[in-house]
Protein backbone atom coordinates (compact mmCIF):
# COMPACT_ATOMS: atom_id res chain seq x y z
CA UNK A 1 0.00 0.00 0.00
CA UNK A 2 2.89 2.26 0.49
CA UNK A 3 4.56 1.50 -2.81
CA UNK A 4 1.13 2.21 -4.49
CA UNK A 5 0.94 5.82 -2.79
CA UNK A 6 4.77 6.88 -3.44
CA UNK A 7 4.25 5.70 -6.82
CA UNK A 8 1.18 7.89 -7.74
CA UNK A 9 2.17 10.81 -6.08
CA UNK A 10 5.90 11.01 -7.13
CA UNK A 11 5.06 10.99 -10.78
CA UNK A 12 3.39 14.91 -9.70
CA UNK A 13 6.14 15.49 -7.07
CA UNK A 14 8.43 18.18 -8.54
CA UNK A 15 10.25 19.17 -5.73
CA UNK A 16 12.40 17.51 -3.04
CA UNK A 17 10.23 19.16 -0.30
CA UNK A 18 7.03 17.67 -1.54
CA UNK A 19 8.63 14.79 -2.27
CA UNK A 20 9.19 14.47 1.55
CA UNK A 21 6.02 15.67 2.37
CA UNK A 22 4.24 13.22 0.03
CA UNK A 23 6.84 9.90 1.62
CA UNK A 24 5.54 10.97 5.14
CA UNK A 25 1.72 10.96 4.38
CA UNK A 26 2.10 7.61 2.69
CA UNK A 27 3.87 5.93 5.81
CA UNK A 28 1.07 7.59 7.98
CA UNK A 29 -1.26 5.93 5.55
CA UNK A 30 0.87 2.84 5.50
CA UNK A 31 0.57 2.90 9.46
CA UNK A 32 -3.14 3.38 9.79
CA UNK A 33 -4.24 0.78 7.18
CA UNK A 34 -1.68 -1.68 8.78
CA UNK A 35 -1.47 -3.36 11.97
CA UNK A 36 -2.89 -2.32 14.87
CA UNK A 37 -1.99 -4.73 17.60
CA UNK A 38 0.78 -4.72 20.74
CA UNK A 39 4.45 -3.79 19.30
CA UNK A 40 2.49 -1.92 16.04
CA UNK A 41 3.38 1.69 15.10
CA UNK A 42 0.25 2.34 16.03
CA UNK A 43 0.57 0.92 19.68
CA UNK A 44 3.44 2.62 19.93
CA UNK A 45 2.33 6.33 19.21
CA UNK A 46 -0.66 5.81 21.73
CA UNK A 47 1.25 4.53 23.94
CA UNK A 48 3.73 7.71 24.13
CA UNK A 49 0.66 9.98 23.55
CA UNK A 50 -0.94 8.75 26.65
CA UNK A 51 2.61 9.31 28.50
CA UNK A 52 1.96 12.88 27.27
CA UNK A 53 -1.40 13.22 28.82
CA UNK A 54 -0.19 11.72 32.56
CA UNK A 55 2.45 14.84 32.31
CA UNK A 56 -0.36 17.78 31.40
CA UNK A 57 1.22 17.40 28.01
CA UNK A 58 4.39 18.52 28.89
CA UNK A 59 3.81 22.22 30.50
CA UNK A 60 6.99 23.74 31.86
CA UNK A 61 7.10 25.40 35.27
CA UNK A 62 5.83 28.91 36.15
CA UNK A 63 9.02 31.31 36.01
CA UNK A 64 8.79 31.84 39.78
CA UNK A 65 8.63 27.95 40.27
CA UNK A 66 11.63 25.99 40.75
CA UNK A 67 12.89 23.36 37.85
CA UNK A 68 14.59 20.43 38.24
CA UNK A 69 14.66 19.25 34.75
CA UNK A 70 18.75 18.25 34.10
CA UNK A 71 19.48 20.63 37.07
CA UNK A 72 23.83 20.32 35.94
CA UNK A 73 22.66 21.52 32.83
CA UNK A 74 20.44 24.60 34.55
CA UNK A 75 23.54 25.47 36.28
CA UNK A 76 25.85 25.51 33.25
CA UNK A 77 23.66 27.66 31.93
CA UNK A 78 23.14 30.35 34.74
CA UNK A 79 27.14 30.17 34.73
CA UNK A 80 27.72 31.11 31.30
CA UNK A 81 25.07 32.88 29.86
CA UNK A 82 25.35 36.60 30.28
CA UNK A 83 23.29 39.81 29.48
CA UNK A 84 23.28 40.17 25.72
CA UNK A 85 24.51 36.94 24.77
CA UNK A 86 23.78 34.76 21.73
CA UNK A 87 23.09 31.15 22.70
CA UNK A 88 22.22 27.60 20.56
CA UNK A 89 19.54 25.54 22.03
CA UNK A 90 19.97 22.64 19.78
CA UNK A 91 17.36 19.95 20.58
CA UNK A 92 15.14 22.44 22.38
CA UNK A 93 12.68 19.63 23.32
CA UNK A 94 9.81 21.63 25.29
CA UNK A 95 12.15 24.61 25.67
CA UNK A 96 12.66 24.55 29.07
CA UNK A 97 16.69 25.66 28.62
CA UNK A 98 15.78 27.97 25.91
CA UNK A 99 13.38 29.47 28.37
CA UNK A 100 16.47 29.77 30.83
CA UNK A 101 18.95 31.06 28.35
CA UNK A 102 16.09 34.00 27.56
CA UNK A 103 16.25 35.09 30.86
CA UNK A 104 19.49 34.92 31.10
CA UNK A 105 20.79 36.85 28.05
CA UNK A 106 17.62 39.12 28.79
CA UNK A 107 16.21 41.59 26.01
CA UNK A 108 19.34 42.31 24.34
CA UNK A 109 20.55 38.78 24.04
CA UNK A 110 19.36 35.91 21.07
CA UNK A 111 18.30 32.50 21.40
CA UNK A 112 17.69 30.47 18.94
CA UNK A 113 16.14 26.86 19.92
CA UNK A 114 16.62 24.43 17.04
CA UNK A 115 14.06 20.96 17.31
CA UNK A 116 13.45 18.19 14.66
CA UNK A 117 10.44 16.53 16.28
CA UNK A 118 7.48 16.93 14.35
CA UNK A 119 5.56 15.73 17.45
CA UNK A 120 7.18 18.19 20.16
CA UNK A 121 7.48 21.32 17.84
CA UNK A 122 3.87 22.68 18.31
CA UNK A 123 4.57 22.41 21.84
CA UNK A 124 7.95 23.52 22.42
CA UNK A 125 6.69 26.75 20.37
CA UNK A 126 3.30 27.46 23.07
CA UNK A 127 5.72 26.94 25.92
CA UNK A 128 8.03 29.78 24.67
CA UNK A 129 5.20 32.09 24.21
CA UNK A 130 3.59 31.08 27.45
CA UNK A 131 6.92 31.59 29.35
CA UNK A 132 7.02 35.41 27.42
CA UNK A 133 10.82 34.02 25.97
CA UNK A 134 10.67 37.07 23.00
CA UNK A 135 14.39 36.78 22.48
CA UNK A 136 13.89 33.00 21.31
CA UNK A 137 13.57 31.79 17.88
CA UNK A 138 12.54 28.51 17.21
CA UNK A 139 13.75 26.66 14.07
CA UNK A 140 12.32 23.35 13.14
CA UNK A 141 14.78 22.06 11.29
CA UNK A 142 17.23 18.57 12.06
CA UNK A 143 20.50 20.10 13.02
CA UNK A 144 23.51 17.60 10.77
CA UNK A 145 26.56 17.47 8.83
CA UNK A 146 25.14 18.81 5.85
CA UNK A 147 22.10 21.31 4.69
CA UNK A 148 19.28 20.68 2.33
CA UNK A 149 18.65 16.93 2.90
CA UNK A 150 15.95 14.80 5.08
CA UNK A 151 16.50 12.90 8.10
CA UNK A 152 13.60 10.77 8.91
CA UNK A 153 12.29 11.10 12.84
CA UNK A 154 10.47 8.39 14.77
CA UNK A 155 8.47 9.12 18.26
CA UNK A 156 10.58 7.76 20.63
CA UNK A 157 9.92 7.06 24.40
CA UNK A 158 8.09 9.83 26.24
CA UNK A 159 9.82 13.26 24.81
CA UNK A 160 12.75 11.86 23.20
CA UNK A 161 12.09 11.84 19.40
CA UNK A 162 15.19 10.44 16.98
CA UNK A 163 16.49 9.68 14.17
CA UNK A 164 14.63 6.78 12.66
CA UNK A 165 17.23 3.86 11.50
CA UNK A 166 15.42 2.47 8.79
CA UNK A 167 12.16 3.51 6.48
CA UNK A 168 9.56 5.39 8.59
CA UNK A 169 9.43 8.37 10.27
CA UNK A 170 8.43 12.12 9.48
CA UNK A 171 10.90 13.25 7.04
CA UNK A 172 12.47 17.03 8.35
CA UNK A 173 14.77 19.00 6.47
CA UNK A 174 18.29 19.04 7.82
CA UNK A 175 20.24 21.96 8.99
CA UNK A 176 23.92 23.08 9.53
CA UNK A 177 25.13 25.41 12.39
CA UNK A 178 27.83 26.75 10.23
CA UNK A 179 25.23 27.52 7.05
CA UNK A 180 23.21 29.05 9.32
CA UNK A 181 25.91 31.14 11.15
CA UNK A 182 26.83 32.25 7.78
CA UNK A 183 23.19 33.20 6.91
CA UNK A 184 22.40 34.63 10.00
CA UNK A 185 25.18 36.30 11.80
CA UNK A 186 24.60 34.78 14.68
CA UNK A 187 27.62 33.20 16.32
CA UNK A 188 26.66 31.78 19.65
CA UNK A 189 29.29 32.24 22.94
CA UNK A 190 26.98 29.25 24.10
CA UNK A 191 25.62 25.83 22.64
CA UNK A 192 23.52 23.19 24.49
CA UNK A 193 22.66 20.16 22.30
CA UNK A 194 21.06 17.12 23.01
CA UNK A 195 19.48 15.24 20.27
CA UNK A 196 19.48 11.77 20.79
CA UNK A 197 22.48 10.70 19.66
CA UNK A 198 23.05 12.97 16.27
CA UNK A 199 25.26 14.92 18.33
CA UNK A 200 28.59 13.62 15.84
CA UNK A 201 26.50 14.60 12.96
CA UNK A 202 25.71 18.04 14.42
CA UNK A 203 29.12 19.07 15.13
CA UNK A 204 30.35 18.07 12.15
CA UNK A 205 28.27 20.84 10.47
CA UNK A 206 30.10 23.37 12.69
CA UNK A 207 34.10 23.09 11.92
CA UNK A 208 34.29 26.76 11.53
CA UNK A 209 32.61 27.96 14.41
CA UNK A 210 34.75 25.70 16.60
CA UNK A 211 37.79 27.00 14.96
CA UNK A 212 36.60 30.73 15.01
CA UNK A 213 33.26 31.23 17.32
CA UNK A 214 34.57 29.12 19.76
CA UNK A 215 32.26 29.06 22.09
CA UNK A 216 31.49 26.90 25.36
CA UNK A 217 29.15 23.71 24.25
CA UNK A 218 27.27 21.39 26.97
CA UNK A 219 26.44 18.27 25.42
CA UNK A 220 24.64 14.92 26.50
CA UNK A 221 27.12 12.29 25.76
CA UNK A 222 27.67 7.97 26.77
CA UNK A 223 30.66 7.35 28.32
CA UNK A 224 31.50 3.55 25.93
CA UNK A 225 30.95 6.15 22.96
CA UNK A 226 33.99 9.06 22.98
CA UNK A 227 33.60 10.24 19.15
CA UNK A 228 32.33 13.65 20.08
CA UNK A 229 34.71 14.27 22.33
CA UNK A 230 38.02 13.21 20.22
CA UNK A 231 35.92 15.67 17.38
CA UNK A 232 36.22 18.68 20.00
CA UNK A 233 39.42 17.65 21.87
CA UNK A 234 40.98 17.69 18.56
CA UNK A 235 39.23 21.00 17.84
CA UNK A 236 41.32 22.22 21.30
CA UNK A 237 38.53 21.43 24.19
CA UNK A 238 38.79 20.31 27.20
CA UNK A 239 35.81 18.33 28.92
CA UNK A 240 34.78 18.23 32.20
CA UNK A 241 31.69 15.69 33.56
CA UNK A 242 29.03 18.04 34.90
CA UNK A 243 28.00 15.92 37.41
CA UNK A 244 31.23 14.71 39.08
CA UNK A 245 33.68 18.27 38.31
CA UNK A 246 36.21 15.61 36.95
CA UNK A 247 37.79 16.41 33.61
CA UNK A 248 37.36 13.88 30.98
CA UNK A 249 40.77 13.22 28.92
CA UNK A 250 39.51 9.03 28.65
CA UNK A 251 36.13 7.35 29.12
CA UNK A 252 37.79 5.46 32.21
CA UNK A 253 37.39 9.20 33.63
CA UNK A 254 33.46 8.46 33.60
CA UNK A 255 32.01 7.31 37.16
CA UNK A 256 30.34 4.69 35.50
CA UNK A 257 31.19 3.07 32.14
CA UNK A 258 27.34 2.97 30.60
CA UNK A 259 24.42 5.37 30.36
CA UNK A 260 24.46 9.42 29.76
CA UNK A 261 26.01 11.98 31.03
CA UNK A 262 26.11 16.00 30.62
CA UNK A 263 29.64 16.61 29.38
CA UNK A 264 30.60 20.69 29.32
CA UNK A 265 33.38 21.54 26.59
CA UNK A 266 35.58 24.70 27.22
CA UNK A 267 38.17 25.83 24.78
CA UNK A 268 41.50 25.51 26.08
CA UNK A 269 42.25 29.19 26.01
CA UNK A 270 39.05 30.26 27.83
CA UNK A 271 40.33 26.96 30.55
CA UNK A 272 42.61 28.53 32.83
CA UNK A 273 39.66 31.18 33.72
CA UNK A 274 36.71 28.86 33.96
CA UNK A 275 36.01 27.14 37.42
CA UNK A 276 35.11 24.01 35.92
CA UNK A 277 38.07 23.87 34.64
CA UNK A 278 39.49 23.80 38.29
CA UNK A 279 40.59 20.04 38.84
CA UNK A 280 40.91 20.66 42.74
CA UNK A 281 38.27 18.37 44.74
CA UNK A 282 38.50 18.04 48.41
CA UNK A 283 36.06 15.40 50.55
CA UNK A 284 34.50 17.08 53.53
CA UNK A 285 32.64 14.32 54.99
CA UNK A 286 31.67 11.11 54.03
CA UNK A 287 28.29 10.09 55.94
CA UNK A 288 27.84 6.09 56.27
CA UNK A 289 24.52 4.33 55.43
CA UNK A 290 23.45 3.76 59.04
CA UNK A 291 22.53 7.44 59.66
CA UNK A 292 20.08 7.31 57.09
CA UNK A 293 16.36 6.68 58.45
CA UNK A 294 15.09 4.42 55.84
CA UNK A 295 11.23 3.80 55.54
CA UNK A 296 8.91 1.15 54.95
CA UNK A 297 9.95 1.08 50.57
CA UNK A 298 13.61 1.56 51.13
CA UNK A 299 13.62 5.00 50.67
CA UNK A 300 16.49 7.00 52.14
CA UNK A 301 16.27 10.36 54.04
CA UNK A 302 18.58 12.24 56.82
CA UNK A 303 17.15 13.49 60.19
CA UNK A 304 19.89 15.39 61.38
CA UNK A 305 21.98 17.19 58.34
CA UNK A 306 25.42 18.63 58.23
CA UNK A 307 25.42 22.46 58.01
CA UNK A 308 27.38 23.15 55.10
CA UNK A 309 29.71 26.35 54.50
CA UNK A 310 29.38 28.50 51.16
CA UNK A 311 30.70 26.65 48.25
CA UNK A 312 29.87 24.22 45.29
CA UNK A 313 29.34 20.87 46.46
CA UNK A 314 29.05 17.18 44.78
CA UNK A 315 26.94 14.78 47.26
CA UNK A 316 28.25 11.18 45.67
CA UNK A 317 25.53 8.66 46.69
CA UNK A 318 27.04 5.11 47.08
CA UNK A 319 24.69 2.94 46.17
CA UNK A 320 23.48 0.23 44.07
CA UNK A 321 20.47 -0.97 42.59
CA UNK A 322 18.76 -3.10 39.42
CA UNK A 323 14.93 -2.21 40.44
CA UNK A 324 13.19 -1.26 37.14
CA UNK A 325 9.40 -1.00 38.24
CA UNK A 326 9.26 1.83 40.79
CA UNK A 327 9.23 5.44 40.51
CA UNK A 328 11.99 7.81 42.83
CA UNK A 329 12.63 11.22 43.84
CA UNK A 330 16.71 11.30 44.24
CA UNK A 331 18.87 14.35 45.48
CA UNK A 332 19.04 17.44 47.84
CA UNK A 333 17.51 19.64 50.15
CA UNK A 334 18.88 22.94 51.46
CA UNK A 335 16.92 23.72 54.59
CA UNK A 336 14.50 21.51 54.16
CA UNK A 337 13.71 23.09 50.37
CA UNK A 338 14.31 20.83 47.33
CA UNK A 339 16.89 22.32 45.59
CA UNK A 340 18.47 19.40 43.12
CA UNK A 341 16.36 16.33 42.43
CA UNK A 342 16.70 13.32 40.00
CA UNK A 343 12.96 11.59 38.71
CA UNK A 344 13.64 8.43 37.69
CA UNK A 345 13.66 4.62 38.54
CA UNK A 346 16.55 3.03 41.23
CA UNK A 347 18.48 0.89 38.15
CA UNK A 348 18.38 4.09 35.90
CA UNK A 349 19.27 6.20 39.03
CA UNK A 350 22.35 4.15 39.72
CA UNK A 351 23.61 3.74 36.42
CA UNK A 352 23.45 7.14 35.56
CA UNK A 353 22.88 9.80 38.20
CA UNK A 354 24.68 8.97 41.64
CA UNK A 355 26.31 12.44 42.09
CA UNK A 356 24.17 15.82 43.04
CA UNK A 357 25.11 19.18 42.87
CA UNK A 358 24.26 21.99 44.73
CA UNK A 359 25.31 25.88 44.87
CA UNK A 360 25.67 27.44 48.79
CA UNK A 361 25.50 31.05 49.38
CA UNK A 362 25.30 30.94 53.00
CA UNK A 363 25.74 28.28 55.88
CA UNK A 364 22.73 25.45 55.67
CA UNK A 365 22.07 22.10 56.17
CA UNK A 366 22.09 19.66 53.13
CA UNK A 367 20.21 16.60 53.25
CA UNK A 368 20.23 14.04 50.84
CA UNK A 369 17.30 11.88 50.47
CA UNK A 370 15.72 8.83 48.47
CA UNK A 371 12.48 8.63 47.99
CA UNK A 372 10.06 6.22 46.49
CA UNK A 373 6.66 7.06 44.27
CA UNK A 374 5.44 4.07 43.50
CA UNK A 375 6.64 0.57 44.48
CA UNK A 376 10.19 -0.52 46.18
CA UNK A 377 13.32 -2.25 45.31
CA UNK A 378 14.61 -5.44 47.21
CA UNK A 379 17.94 -4.97 45.54
CA UNK A 380 18.75 -1.60 46.89
CA UNK A 381 21.78 -0.99 49.10
CA UNK A 382 22.18 2.36 50.36
CA UNK A 383 25.45 2.40 51.80
CA UNK A 384 25.56 6.47 52.50
CA UNK A 385 27.17 9.52 50.72
CA UNK A 386 29.97 11.50 49.83
CA UNK A 387 30.20 15.09 50.20
CA UNK A 388 33.38 16.68 47.86
CA UNK A 389 34.01 20.39 47.66
CA UNK A 390 34.27 22.47 44.59
CA UNK A 391 37.41 24.97 45.38
CA UNK A 392 37.13 26.61 41.87
CA UNK A 393 33.36 27.34 42.55
CA UNK A 394 34.65 29.68 45.99
CA UNK A 395 32.86 33.13 46.16
CA UNK A 396 30.45 32.34 43.18
CA UNK A 397 26.92 33.30 43.88
CA UNK A 398 24.14 31.29 43.24
CA UNK A 399 20.94 32.10 41.41
CA UNK A 400 18.44 35.02 42.06
CA UNK A 401 16.00 34.23 40.73
CA UNK A 402 16.52 31.41 37.87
Amino acid sequence: MRQLILDTFRRAAGTKQLRGTVEALATEVSMLLGTQGPGSEVAKRREVMERLVRVGDFPLQAWWERSYWEPVVQMAIRDHVRPGDIAFDVGSNAGAFAVQMSRQAGPRGIICAFEASPRIIGRTQHNLVQAGANNVTLYHRAIWHRSGDFVHIEAGSHLNDRVAEGAGGVPVPTLALDDFIAATGLSPSFVKMDIEGAELDALKGCPKLLAEGRPVMALEQAPDDMRCHALLVAAGYVAVDLSTGRRIRQSSDFTSPTGVVNVLFVPEEKAANNPYCDERQEVVMAIPGSRFTRDAAGGASLADPPVLPPGRYVVRADFSASGKQNEVYAGLEADGEVVFRYHTHTAFLAECYREWVVQLDRPTKVAPFLRFLNGSDPTLDWRGVEVIRLPGFDGIAGPLVF
